[in-house]
């Protein structure tokens, strides 16, 4: 009952934020879309970090330390990696958004490869892969509150979707950007306090804890782990998809919403150290506390929700444990909305005003958006429930598949010779050596289908882009010489005079 309580009581405070962001809201694509690009310092940070974390994150980690062991805390270096990416990359695609009004990845792939046929694939591409995991988030609650307060998963799902549906569509990205700053707190808080009371609550101290976790999972304690997972193949695997999260889509458009540069010079030294701050706990209590209370023998999926049995066995749990599923619900929330308003936003922009209305006014637009939202919150929650199945396989190339796009995305920003032939080759080509090594002949010489995918890519977007026409002048100067000069303060010679052709 406490955890209903306290589920319906959030939910009221997320919807009660849209409204007041619609009120604060221009009722323009900018406006609806990106916060009108004014979102503060504090609520940008906010919601470019709790958009990565989900509930597949949430449970993920303490499953992955149960699991993996002491090498798990490897993921904290792709968080330096990935801090360094959101301030490199992020702050140019700002500029570039500030300069030319870039709304998604569509805009800027399409406009700087010079492609329609790109802009289209990468909008649809996006779109197809980030459904599936709305509609894992939403269902995931529905199974975290049957298991938390016995509520049917079908009555927990669709109502969790109700509550998504209403404070997106009501208030944009203004809504979305403030809900994340409220759910980000209250994630933190819990884990914080959760790590704390579990450790005080042991009966034994800290050194007898991780002995005894150790003794029941051999291995925990060391490289390569438990499950000999840890190499430096796995390393180089982990280290492309934590970077390459600077192309999933939400997190690509929240780039464009900042007010000012500001923000990035803030988020360069706190992301690093709040993911750390949120992380490190999780793990902890995967790695010692778990095998500390229930033995080695765990599953997976078990290793990953046993952090409520572990709440339930102390004093008073049933009030953490509403705090748990709270931080599993903002956790998710915060990503699932992310995630909506960018597909929404995606087909709005580079699919409905590009080529079904090019004449679409501002109400057309915001309009369009809301019920591009219903759409795709139906088509998620129906998936999630009936055919979960699908989405769990859509998923599993979900994430490799965007890093498909990361080196056109860095090739674009720091490369003047990348060209159109080379981006869609390399995209392409990277994505078949995924499906060809993931499918037909899995992981060849012991090395992951993602790597394969990104030696494929690169090496067709280098040896392509050299084999063929350059980009125009006006590419380079746009991209390139322009954003040279607002960063440094002067200009370099332009490369390249291939004239600029939509293909």
């Amino acid at each position: 009952m406490i955890t209903i309580v306290a589920t319906i009581l959030f939910s009221l405070l997320l919807i009660g934020v849209g409204l007041y962001a619609n009120k604060k809201n221009e009722q323009t694509n900018d406006g609806f879309f990106l916060g009108s690009r004014s979102i503060g310092t504090f609520a940008t940070i906010m919601t470019l970090i709790f958009s990565i974390w989900s509930t597949l994150a949430f449970y993920g980690v303490v499953g992955e330390g149960y699991n993996n062991g002491v090498g798990s805390l490897g993921i904290a270096q792709g968080i330096f990696w990935g801090s360094s990416l959101l301030v490199i990359v992020g702050y140019r695609l700002w500029l570039l958004g500030k300069k030319y009004g870039y709304s998604t990845p569509g805009d800027f792939f399409g406009e700087r490869y010079y492609s329609n046929f790109f802009r289209v694939v990468t909008s649809v591409g996006l779109i197809f892969f980030t459904m599936p995991y709305i509609g894992l988030q939403l269902s995931g609650l529905g199974s975290g509150l049957f298991g938390a307060a016995n509520v049917p998963v079908m009555v927990g799902t669709v109502s969790i979707a109700l509550v998504l549906l209403i404070f997106v569509s009501v208030g944009g990205m203004r809504s979305v950007a403030w809900t994340d700053a409220v759910q980000g707190v209250v994630f933190t808080v819990v884990v914080l306090i959760t790590l704390f009371v579990l450790f005080i609550a042991m009966p034994d101290p800290l050194p007898v804890i991780a002995q005894k976790a150790a003794e029941a999972r051999p291995g925990l304690n060391g490289l390569p782990g438990p499950n000999k997972l840890y190499s430096p193949v796995l390393t180089l695997h982990l280290a492309i998809t934590i970077g390459s999260f600077v192309v999933w889509p939400h997190i690509f458009i929240r780039f464009f919403i900042a007010k000012t540069k500001e923000t990035y010079k803030t988020l360069a030294f706190v992301y690093p150290i709040y993911e750390v701050v949120c992380m490190v706990p999780l793990l902890l209590i995967g790695i010692l506390i778990i095998p500390y209370l229930f033995g080695g023998g765990l599953t997976p999926l078990e290793a990953q929700m046993s952090i409520h049995q572990a709440i339930n066995t102390i004093k008073g749990g049933s009030y953490l444990g509403a705090g748990i599923f709270l931080a599993a619900f903002a956790a998710a929330m915060s990503t699932a909305s992310s995630q909506l308003l960018a597909c929404s936003n995606m087909f709005t922009s580079d699919l409905y005003t590009r080529f079904l209305n090019k004449k679409a006014t501002d109400k057309n637009i915001v309009f369009t958006g809301r019920v591009a939202i219903v759409a795709f919150v139906i088509i998620s929650t129906l998936f999630g429930i009936y055919w979960p199945d699908v989405f769990s396989t859509a998923t599993r190339f979900a994430t490799p598949g965007y890093a498909q796009l990361f080196p056109p995305l860095i090739a674009g920003l720091f490369w003047k010779r990348a060209n159109r032939e080379g981006a869609i080759a390399g995209t392409l080509g990277g994505f078949l050596i995924l499906l060809l090594f993931s499918l037909v002949w899995p992981n060849p010489l012991k090395v992951t289908a993602l790597i394969w995918s990104m030696i494929a890519n690169v090496t067709l977007l280098v040896v392509v882009s050299l084999a063929t026409k350059a980009p125009s002048k006006e590419i380079v100067e746009k991209f390139h010489d322009s954003i040279t000069e607002e960063l440094f303060g002067k200009k370099k010679a332009s490369a390249g005079n291939a004239k600029v052709n939509e293909a």
